[in-house]
C-alpha cells in the first residue's frame, strides 16, 4: 500500500492460509489489500483486521463453509503519520468493495481490535447493518488509560506492599514513579522475551510500536449492535480484572464474553480447548447473523 507523503510502509509478506482445509503459506503482493484465510463461499464473511497467532487453527475449526478474510493491516514507519483512522477507513474501502450490502461481521485480536472497533463504527455511520462485532482479548483503551499507572503498580505489587514499614512506602514509591515512564501497556505482550515478541507481533499480527501507541491512545465511541469478547482471566490485575475489560461504559447492547484459559495475551488460541472453544461460539454467533439475513446476497448476485 503506497503513501502519498512518500513515507515508508511496513507490511506482512506471509500469511498462513486454509486451502482445501490444509493449511499452507501464502506470499502476499505488496499492493495486496486482503487475503482469504479460508476461501470464499455462499455465506457472508467474517473479516478480521490482520491475524493472529494460532488464529488460523481457529478458523479451521469453525467449519470449511465459512469464509474469512483477513483485511492487510499496514502503519507508517514515522510515528507522526499513522492514523487509526486512515487505516479503518483503507479498509472499510476494501470490505465496501468486496462486500457492498450487510450484514457485515468483523473483528481484531489485541491493537487490532481497536482497528475493527473503529471500522464498525464507520459502517454503522454510513448507514450499514454490522451484525457482529468481535475483540480477541482488546480491553478498551481508555478505561484502561484512565486507571493509573501508579495504582496499577500498587495493585500489581500488594504483596511487596504488606511486606514494607509505613516508613518504606514512599521510597517504594517513588521507584514506581520513576519506571512508569518506561512501562508498555498491560494488554499488549512486551515482556520477557524483548525483541523476540516485538518479531513475533510484526511477523504474526502486523502490529508495531506505532500503531500499539496509537491503539493505547484510542478513546472509543459509544457502539450499539452484537459485540462479542473473547478474553483471559488468568493472571490478571487492576481494572483489567474488569468483566468487560472495560467496554460495559461504550457497549450499549449486552456483551457477549468467551473466557479463555490462556495466561499469555500471544497464545489466547494456542491451547486446543480455547481454541475449540472460541470455534464454537464464533461459528454460533456467525449462523444467527447468517440466519437473520435472509436478504443477504453474494457478491455479485443480481
Amino acid at each position: 500500500m503506497s503513501r502519498s507523503n512518500g513515507s515508508k510502509v511496513m507490511r506482512r509478506k506471509f500469511y498462513t492460509i486454509l486451502r482445501e482445509n490444509t493449511k499452507s503459506l501464502a506470499i502476499v503482493p505488496e499492493d495486496s489489500q486482503m487475503i482469504a484465510l479460508q476461501p470464499a463461499g455462499e455465506r457472508p464473511p467474517f473479516f478480521i483486521v490482520d491475524s493472529y497467532p494460532y488464529f488460523i487453527d481457529v478458523v479451521q475449526l469453525t467449519g470449511a463453509d465459512q469464509p474469512v478474510l483477513s483485511l492487510i493491516g499496514y502503519e507508517d514507519t514515522q510515528s507522526e503519520s499513522y492514523s487509526i483512522a486512515e487505516e479503518a477507513e483503507a479498509h472499510l474501502k476494501t470490505i465496501l468493495a468486496n462486500q457492498p450490502h450487510g450484514p457485515y461481521m468483523l473483528g481484531g485480536c489485541s491493537a487490532s481490535g481497536i482497528i475493527a472497533y473503529e471500522i464498525a463504527q464507520r459502517l454503522k455511520a454510513l448507514g450499514h447493518e454490522v451484525g457482529l462485532l468481535v475483540l480477541f482479548d482488546t480491553p478498551n483503551p481508555h478505561y484502561m488509560r484512565e486507571y493509573s499507572d501508579f495504582w496499577m503498580s500498587v495493585t500489581s505489587y500488594r504483596t511487596d506492599l504488606s511486606q514494607l514499614r509505613w516508613s518504606e512506602i514512599p521510597a517504594w514509591a517513588a521507584e514506581k514513579i520513576r519506571g512508569l515512564k518506561d512501562r508498555k501497556p498491560s494488554w499488549l505482550p512486551w515482556a520477557s522475551n524483548g525483541a523476540n515478541r516485538t518479531r513475533t507481533l510484526i511477523d504474526e499480527m502486523g502490529a508495531s510500536p506505532i500503531r500499539l501507541n496509537a491503539a493505547r491512545k484510542y478513546r472509543p465511541a459509544p457502539y450499539s449492535g452484537r459485540f462479542l469478547l473473547v478474553k483471559r482471566e488468568r493472571h490478571l490485575v487492576g481494572r483489567y480484572r474488569d468483566l468487560n475489560f472495560g467496554w460495559g461504559g461504550v457497549v450499549r447492547n449486552q456483551i457477549e464474553i468467551c473466557r479463555v484459559n490462556s495466561a499469555d495475551h500471544l497464545e489466547i488460541f494456542k491451547p486446543e480447548l480455547d481454541r475449540a472453544l472460541v470455534a464454537q461460539t464464533l461459528r454460533k454467533s456467525i449462523d444467527q447473523v447468517v440466519g437473520g439475513s435472509l436478504g443477504y446476497l453474494p457478491h455479485g448476485a443480481d
